[in-house]
Parts: structure tokens; C-alpha cells; sequence
């Protein structure tokens, strides 16, 4: 059936919710407070580039699933704020030395598999590297620090709890490398996976870079959001956010024409409105969340430095793009059995076994 109708196929995995679906609208309210406040604080404070450096953090640090126990939440979160603001740092002290920032990127990726790496470390690396004005590396480090830990502090608040969170398996040193290590010995799919990535990634940042690209930093976004371990969730990533991304980028024109008439407060009030309402949306379905997140991201980047209607086609188009380097990659690269389309029957084997 999904052979034969793939546009039928492709509605059904984007109106699937994800495993335990739960739209955690308590947590969605303090999201949208941690992403305000450092908007709020830095334009008071002259800084408005401070400002928004401080609430991609508190963003990105409250992409994380908190745990149940307000101790679990101090050090996941608190791990999650340290390796986010080291990455951050590092992205803008290699920003300007392509060499650099290509043999940074094939390190974190690889190190994806790694407990408290993922994607998001890379992607807070690849955005530092074209690090807002008129911050230096200590300013734009020290913004990111201060928004992630406000809104770690908020995060330990009880309802910030989600009843799907997956247990804490703590801070011990030596796992991680084992768990590595371990990977790489058995060839796993989370090995492949990071060696994916890293090959993607580093030949995109290249690539883009010798052409010029515009944007080109959120087609190696869109390549990290969309490639996963296996080839049923790139799949379904692949056509959530895809699909997800059209919403999400007209929403996105929509509001940088408001925006541009209306002044930064009615931009700050969208995003604390939008972040809150779209943070839940994460655990009950990937395909809704880039319809109100893409604008949310986007509209925190146009505060220090203006975006138009056309930067938002390019936003979708290059997403687009990363979505199909994903899918040339579980193709070509060394795809794990689990990375493969399972095969089309044949019509003689499906008579076989009707008979």
C-alpha cells in the first residue's frame, strides 16, 4: 500500500504522534518565559545581541526532555548548558577558519552517540559560527552561558517534569567513552549514524562554503534534524519536517512582515507565544513542531540581524535540501541493514505466498 500510494503513505507518517504522546502544555508556559526573559533583559540592558545570544540558549537547552527529580533536572540540564556553551564557544573561535571549523565538525559528530552529545551540540556550534555583531567570543560565550543557566534554574521548577522523560542514567565519567567505544567495536546503527554525519556535515560545510551558499548553515541543520539510526525513523523525520517546514516557513513570512511594521516588543511577545505553544508539540508530534518552532528560531535570528519574507523561502528550500542529502546518505553511505528500504516484494513471491 505504501508502495503504490506514496502521497497517502507520507500523510499517515506525518499525522502519526510519536511513541507515549503527550502535550505538556505546563512546560510549553515556562519555555516561553526562559526564551523572553533574556530578550527582555537585554534590550534594558543596551545589548540587544547579548540578548538573543541568551535566548537561543535558554531555547536550546529547553529542547531537552527534563527528568522527573528536581536533582535529575539540575544535572542533566546542568551537563546539557556545559557542553551546549563549550560548543558555542568553540564555534566562534573557528567561525573564520574553515580548516578548523571542518575537523570541529567531524569531532562532534562523531562523538553523537556519546550520552549528553546528540545533534543539538553540533547544531549550536555550526549557528556560532556566524556569531551575532558586536559580541566578542567571551561576550557571545558568556551571553550563552548566562541564558542557559537562567533557564536551567527556571527548569528545575516541578511542573517543568515530563511524565514521558526516560530515566537519568547519571554522570559517570567512564561510560560514555565505553558506550563509544562499544559502538564503533560492533558497527552499530548509532556508529554508522555518526560517521553519517560527520561525512555529510563536513563536505556540506566545505561545499557551501566555496560556493557561497546563502543560509548554508541551516542545510547542514536540515540534515542533522532529518538523519536518524534507522531507516523507518529518517523516514518519518524526513517527512514530518519536511512537510512540517512548508507550515512553518509561510507562518514564519507572515510574521517577519508584522514584525517589520511592529517593533521588537510585539516580535518578543510572538516568540515567548509561539515558543510556549510549540515546545510540547516535540513529544506529540514531530511533523506540528516546525510549524510554530521554525518561526520561533528564525524570528530570535532577525532581532540582530533583519530577515525578509525571501530569507524564509530560503529557510525552507535549504531545509529541503538537507532532507535530500539525509536521504542520499542512508542510500550510499555505508547503510546499515536497518538503514535499508526493505525491498519491494516481487510479483511471483507475492502469488507464492498467497497460494
Amino acid at each position: 500500500m505504501t508502495d503504490r500510494y506514496p502521497l497517502a503513505a507520507a500523510v499517515r507518517i506525518y499525522l502519526r504522534r510519536e511513541p507515549e504522546a503527550h502535550y505538556h502544555w505546563r512546560f510549553g508556559i515556562l519555555v516561553g518565559v526562559v526564551v523572553a526573559v533574556p530578550l527582555i533583559a537585554g534590550e534594558l540592558a543596551g545589548s540587544r545581541s547579548a540578548g538573543v545570544t541568551g535566548a537561543l540558549a535558554a531555547w536550546f537547552v529547553a529542547l531537552a526532555i527534563p527528568p522527573r527529580t528536581a536533582v535529575q533536572r539540575l544535572l542533566f540540564l546542568g551537563r546539557r548548558l556545559l557542553v551546549l556553551t563549550a560548543t558555542s564557544a568553540l564555534g566562534v573561535l573557528t567561525g573564520h577558519h574553515a580548516p578548523w571549523t571542518a575537523a570541529a565538525i567531524v569531532v562532534l559528530a562523531l562523538m553523537i552517540p556519546v550520552p549528553g552529545m546528540t545533534i543539538t551540540p553540533l547544531i549550536t556550534f555550526i549557528m556560532a559560527t556566524t556569531a551575532p555583531h558586536g559580541l566578542t567570543a567571551s561576550g557571545y560565550t558568556g551571553s550563552f552561558f548566562l541564558g542557559g543557566a537562567a533557564a536551567l534554574i527556571v527548569l528545575l521548577l516541578p511542573v517543568a517534569a515530563s511524565p514521558v522523560a526516560p530515566p537519568f542514567a547519571g554522570l559517570r565519567v567512564k561510560d560514555p567513552w565505553r558506550r563509544l567505544v562499544d559502538h564503533v567495536r560492533r558497527r552499530s546503527p548509532e556508529a554508522r549514524y555518526a560517521a553519517q554525519a560527520a561525512v555529510c556535515i563536513c563536505a556540506g560545510h566545505l561545499i557551501l562554503a566555496a560556493l557561497h551558499w546563502p543560509h548554508a548553515g541551516w542545510v547542514l541543520v536540515g540534515v542533522l534534524t532529518t538523519l536518524r539510526p534507522t531507516w523507518d525513523a529518517t523516514r518519518a523525520r524526513v517527512v514530518k519536517r519536511s512537510i512540517g517546514m512548508v507550515g512553518g516557513s509561510a507562518l514564519t513570512a507572515l510574521l517577519l512582515l508584522i514584525g517589520a511594521h511592529s517593533g521588537y516588543w510585539t516580535t518578543v511577545a510572538c516568540i515567548a507565544v509561539l515558543g510556549g505553544l510549540a515546545r510540547p508539540l516535540r513529544q506529540y508530534n514531530y511533523g506540528y513542531w516546525p510549524i510554530l518552532g521554525t518561526p520561533v528560531l528564525l524570528l530570535l535570528v532577525s532581532l540582530e540581524a533583519p530577515l525578509t519574507v525571501v530569507d524564509s523561502a530560503w529557510r525552507l528550500g535549504n531545509n529541503l535540501l538537507g532532507a535530500a542529502i539525509t536521504l542520499l546518505a542512508v542510500t550510499f553511505l555505508w547503510p546499515h541493514r536497518t538503514q535499508r528500504r526493505p525491498p519491494r516484494p516481487r510479483r511471483a513471491d507475492s502469488r507464492r505466498s498467497d497460494g
